[in-house]
């Protein structure tokens, strides 16, 4: 086995949406920066048919910036992405090219000097009193240390974390039951007017539960006013036949579709799989396993039942599981749901959320969604409260169960990358700890990056057919 040593200033250990803006923020500030990662390519879950939600909160107003917003508008530029098009129910979608953002991600952290290194796993950690000395990655018969002033674990499940000795919590309650998972995959051949038209025959097949609370306006009219860009939870009346008679292979009472920049292409989130820890390999090799063989057998069922999918077909399934929940860190500090409901902004807050809170039960029992106002990211909940050099980027970062519903989302997540990354940076810098960095500094350069810290300086130009647009 070939082994070498490798010494950096920041270390970041994932390349999804908690790693990669992580990295680029920490590079352009100056740190010598390692972003390693498992796949052979940048985005993670970026990467695995999802569109992008949260940008505008609940009254279309938009309260992300910074990076995220920087990689939205590259890839309008380069006619990757439609605009973030508000939605009664969640909040805003952009829908955007996933394969354009793969290379747009590689030439960013490229241009910025991030020292990538592709099909790696951790294998080992080595903390001592109370920091993290170094870290082994290893992939193809070959062992890398590393060693930095600054760890980012940014693996989603906080594996760097884990091995580290740092506590952490899964689920909630006696029943510890984590959200389910989902197999994304794409479907080709479909007619989206005839699935429009239906609706607008058939607007029941809209209607949703008592416990999804959404804007009025969720509706056929919507979704013909926003036929390129939009997401579909429906086909309520369509699915329970087909799950009575014992033909549906999903454990779904809905419909998800999303739409795609190519014409007759969607994207389809309808497994799920039920009691799977995505920081168990046993686990989630049962749930790669459910998911393909699952979205198989869906095509044939859409194709038979439900209009527009007539002459669909599997154009593949995405490459891994997308995990909603597994394990919360503790940090300095703690998003909690009472802060999220409240949106609460203090004055640690490195960003905002506002995406809805979104439970999906463990037991597949059905899905909670509540409206919440625009609420703060604290600096702290990035800041290992045990290892002065540990950072957590991601869902596993220091939040409870409703918190996490929420902030999970993509650009949600890319705000507080952003955040981390430069207090790695300034604190490799000064030779300190994450937790020690004063947040007003942090925050004054984060303000100058066009990061939105707090409602009041929430972006205009709310979506078209949103409260705030119609104000």
């Amino acid at each position: 086995m070939e082994k070498e040593t490798r010494c950096y200033d920041v270390a970041v250990i994932g390349g999804g949406p908690g790693g990669l803006p992580a990295a680029l923020e920490a590079a352009r500030h100056g740190a010598r920066v390692l972003l390693a990662e498992k796949n052979g390519y940048l985005g993670g879950n970026l990467t695995i048919g999802l569109p992008l939600l949260g940008y505008l909160d609940k009254d279309g107003n938009r309260i992300v910036g910074g990076i995220a917003q920087e990689f939205a508008d590259e890839l309008a530029r380069r006619g990757a992405a439609g605009p973030h098009t508000w939605c009664p129910l969640h909040n805003s979608v952009t829908i955007y090219d996933h394969e354009a953002f793969k290379i747009m991600a590689l030439q960013r952290c490229l241009e910025a000097g991030v020292d990538l290194l592709f099909h790696t796993q951790v294998l080992q950690a080595e903390a001592e009193d109370g920091r993290l000395k170094s870290v082994v990655l290893f992939g193809k018969s070959r062992r890398i240390e590393v060693r930095a002033r600054v760890f980012i674990d940014a693996t989603g499940d906080g594996d760097l974390a884990c091995m580290a000795g740092a506590s952490y919590e899964k689920g909630e309650g006696d029943r510890r039951a984590v959200q389910p998972a989902t197999q994304m995959c794409a479907l080709g051949g479909v007619n989206l007017e005839q699935t429009i038209s239906y609706l607008e025959e058939h607007p029941e097949q809209m209607e949703l539960p008592e416990s999804m609370a959404i804007y009025p306006g969720y509706d056929p009219a919507y979704l013909r006013a926003n036929a390129k860009y939009h997401v579909l939870v429906g086909m309520r009346g369509i699915f329970r036949e087909l799950r009575d008679r014992g033909e549906l292979p999903v454990d779904r009472d809905t419909m998800i579709y999303i739409t795609s920049l190519i014409p007759g292409r969607v994207h389809i989130n309808c497994t799920r799989h039920l009691r799977v820890d995505g920081s168990d390999m046993l686990d989630l090799t049962r749930a790669e396993i459910e998911g393909q063989l699952q979205n198989y057998a869906l095509v044939d069922v859409l194709r038979r039942h439900v209009p527009g999918f007539g002459g669909c077909y599997l154009e593949r399934v995405f490459p891994f599981v997308g995990v909603r929940e597994s394990r919360r860190f503790k940090g300095t500090a703690r998003l909690t749901g009472e802060a999220v409901e409240s949106g609460l902004v203090g004055a640690d807050a490195v960003g905002l959320g506002g995406y809805i809170i979104d439970i999906h039960d463990g037991s597949g029992a059905g899905t909670v969604i509540r409206k919440v106002p625009p609420y703060g990211l604290p600096y702290g909940m990035a800041c290992s409260a045990e290892i002065e050099n540990l950072m957590f980027s991601g869902r596993c970062a220091s939040m409870d169960r409703t918190a996490l519903s929420s902030a999970r989302v993509m650009p949600t997540l890319m705000v507080l990358a952003q955040g981390a990354g430069l207090g790695a940076a300034l604190a490799a810098g000064r030779g300190i700890s994450p937790g020690a960095v004063d947040t007003a500094s942090l925050r004054a350069i984060l303000e100058r990056e066009q990061a939105i810290l707090s409602p009041a300086g929430a972006a205009g130009g709310a979506g078209a057919g949103s409260p705030a647009g119609r104000a």
